[in-house]
């Protein structure tokens, strides 16, 4: 019996279908850019001295930052922060060999990388050179590359601009910079906004899934507005962020998710048992910026806060910092601003407990229902396979609880595995007649410990449905082959 030219095509688009769907991802109906502008969107993070911190956990936070190989899988979410600077491009082939490895060798204990370090400064910290965004932007584009070519799942996150206020200068061609012996400038740094313009000039928005950015709160409240007299002519203050928003998508067209990957607010030294910090060289410069501890822990909570309900282009926020009062002398000394941005034991530790948090659950999705196509005549075992996407970058586990399939013999290869495994199958059409039969896998997915004791699954269970089409006859086409 042969099918008639309308049907035949039906099946034709069916077997072709069934193929397809046999070993590809099917993405969500949703699309990526929505899914980012979409609730809950933020990171509660932490840069730790160590992050094998218990109180990291304790305070429910489910991203930490790393400076190096974090070994294994911590119990949070990694943003791992690799350092680059001006001689990083004089072997940049070289140096993109060596990160491409670490994201590879590394991808079930990473989810993001932040490429460098405030690189619109010339301190040994940021560029360590006179900065210059289009040499910035060359190593952020080779990092984007070898990462994404190694670890697919990966975010890469532009290094954190430091703010520096306006610059009224301009050096060599470029706006809002400061040189020695221009004006009142003590050394090399481009105002950020100015750095951010030029380097997406030179192309960077295509090489960073999230803009890094510093929004340090200074002396100004958390909901200072830019342009109000809390946050002063330089806008030093966190909600100053917003004007970096503004500038990538309306100057640029750049609808990307910004990430605080630090941000704080420096408490007076005096208010926690250090005076003798006040007047110390290595606070110099540092008084104007103080605010009281309980300050501190009320601006954090209230920029958390501020961020959930009114930035949903917001990703993670990772205060600094987390521990650093608790360093040994060889790290930094010891009225250093590095140890007064702590919240380690401080009232902000606790109110950061305590606050409500709407944290980004771990989404996936399996391409389903998956059809397969059989001819009735000749009943040949089928194979087919699931795969699991990720929404976020988290690494998966799946396990198949049971299966159900009373119309026909439905056998998975494996009972669990991982997000980079197939959940391969057999469907056996034997004996079958014309028809359309359904089999169900039951599956759990989770994440891997002790990631799970800081990030939930967003619906764990579900049904994978697998149908067989038993049709008289299938017509097998050549598709052509275009040569240009």
């Amino acid at each position: 019996m042969k099918v008639r030219s309308r049907s035949w095509w039906k099946l034709l688009r069916v077997w072709l279908v069934g193929i397809g769907l046999g070993m590809a991802i099917v993405s969500s109906s949703v699309s990526p850019d929505a899914r980012a502008q979409s609730n809950p969107h933020l990171g509660y993070g932490v840069n730790p001295l160590s992050s094998s911190d218990p109180g990291i956990g304790a305070m429910g936070f489910d991203w930490t930052k790393v400076f190096g190989s974090p070994g294994s899988r911590l119990p949070y979410r990694v943003l791992r922060r690799v350092d680059v600077h001006a001689g990083t491009l004089n072997n940049l082939s070289a140096w993109g060999d060596w990160l491409e490895n670490e994201a590879r060798t590394q991808a079930d204990w990473i989810e993001a990388w932040e490429i460098g370090n405030e690189p619109n400064l010339d301190a040994s910290y940021g560029w360590a050179a006179p900065p210059n965004a289009a040499d910035y932007t060359r190593v952020l584009c080779e990092a984007y590359r070898r990462i994404k070519r190694a670890d697919p799942t990966a975010i890469v996150v532009s290094a954190g601009l430091a703010p520096t206020g306006r610059v009224p200068f301009t050096w060599n061609g470029h706006k809002g910079y400061c040189a020695p012996g221009v004006g009142w400038c003590p050394g090399y740094y481009q105002d950020e906004r100015e750095f951010l313009r030029e380097m997406l000039q030179a192309g960077a928005a295509s090489c960073f899934d999230a803009l890094g950015f510093h929004p340090y709160g200074f002396a100004a409240p958390a909901l200072a507005a830019p342009g109000s007299p809390e946050c002063g002519p330089n806008d030093f203050c966190f909600r100053t962020v917003e004007v970096i928003r503004q500038i990538m998508v309306s100057e640029f067209g750049v609808n990307k998710p910004i990430w605080a990957t630090e941000f704080g607010w420096l408490v007076d030294p005096r208010q926690v048992g250090r005076p003798e910090c006040w007047n110390d060289p290595s606070f110099s410069g540092r008084q104007w910026q103080v605010v009281s501890p309980q300050d501190q822990a009320t601006y954090l909570v209230q920029a958390y806060q501020w961020a959930d309900a009114n930035w949903p282009w917001m990703g993670a926020m990772l205060v600094f910092n987390y521990g650093f009062s608790e360093a040994p002398p060889n790290y930094f000394s010891p009225c250093d601003q590095m140890r007064f941005y702590d919240i380690k034991g401080r009232p902000a530790e606790a109110a950061l407990r305590d606050m409500a948090k709407n944290k980004v659950p771990a989404r996936f999705a399996w391409n389903t229902p998956l059809m397969l196509l059989s001819d009735v005549d000749v009943p040949a075992p089928l194979r087919g396979a699931f795969r699991l996407q990720g929404h976020t970058p988290d690494p998966f586990t799946w396990s198949v609880l049971s299966v159900s399939s009373p119309d026909f013999p439905l056998t998975p290869d494996l009972s669990s595995g991982s997000d980079r495994q197939p959940l391969s199958f057999t469907a056996d059409p034997a004996g079958r007649g014309i028809g359309v039969y359904t089999g169900t896998l039951r599956v759990r997915v989770a994440v891997p410990s002790p990631l799970s004791t800081s990030v939930l699954v967003e619906t764990p269970e579900r049904e994978l449905q697998v149908v067989l089409r038993v049709v008289p006859e299938v017509y097998r086409a050549m598709l052509p082959l275009i040569m240009r």
